[in-house]
Formats: C-alpha cells, sequence, structure tokens
C-alpha cells in the first residue's frame, strides 16, 4: 500500500454512522482532493480544533456494508467522544496497516477493527517511545 498523500484534509460531514452502530464511530470527511491514497487502513494523526489525536483512516468503498462503490474516507480518532460536524479535519498519514477487504461478516470486521486499534496504539506507543514526530 503505497499512499500517494501524505495528508487528507477536510469538513466532517454526516455519513451514515455505520461505524457508530459498530462501535467504532467515525468522521467522514468531505474531501477534495482528486488523488487520495490507495484503498486500505492506515494509522494517522488528526489535526482538529487545534488539537493532535491519533487515529485509524479508512480510504475505501466498505465492501463488507455492500452499501455502494462510492470512495469514502473514514476516520475513527481514538479515544474521543465529541461531536465534530462541520469541522475542519487534517489527517496525515503515518503508516499503512492493511489493505482494505470484503469481511464474511460484521463481527468479523469488528474483530478486525479492534486488532487495528490495538495495532495503531501499539504504533504510536513505539513511535512515542522512540521520541519520533
Amino acid at each position: 500500500m503505497t499512499a500517494l498523500l501524505q495528508s487528507i484534509e477536510g469538513e466532517v460531514r454526516h455519513g451514515k454512522q455505520l461505524g457508530r452502530t459498530i462501535g467504532f464511530p467515525t468522521a467522514n470527511i468531505a474531501n477534495s482532493a482528486s488523488c487520495i491514497p490507495t484503498n486500505g487502513v492506515y494509522g494517522v494523526e488528526v489535526y482538529l480544533k487545534n488539537q493532535l489525536y491519533n487515529g485509524v483512516m479508512n480510504i475505501g468503498n466498505r465492501p463488507t456494508f455492500n452499501d455502494g462503490n462510492h470512495q469514502t474516507v473514514e476516520v475513527h480518532i481514538l479515544d474521543f467522544q465529541e461531536s465534530i460536524y462541520e469541522e475542519h479535519m487534517n489527517v496525515k498519514i503515518v503508516f499503512p496497516i492493511r489493505p482494505e477487504k470484503k469481511f464474511k461478516s460484521i463481527e468479523a470486521l469488528i474483530q478486525q477493527l479492534q486488532l487495528d486499534v490495538q495495532y495503531a496504539r501499539n504504533q504510536f506507543k513505539s513511535k512515542a517511545l522512540r521520541g519520533v514526530s
């Protein structure tokens, strides 16, 4: 998974709120860039309201939900609960996690998302211990 851009920015828009129903609420970014990174899951740094947060971003068409072939950019901000609709967000890709894939069930997707989040947490912790910015 090679990224074409190192960051994505845009306004947080209302989505279908599917992530919220499975325990992984996401901020849907209305992205105006013509070329965005390859579909997949990434560890990201989120710049929002003059604060920096860690997160996990999915770029793709959500094949497990089978809800169309349109590309979405969705960010799950770790340890974050605020409503941020209409806020401007800048997302910096820090590392790839995995390619996007279709899962056999929502339960299998949830299990993978839990692993993705744990992997991201470990990567961010390791990065902080090394003093990498």
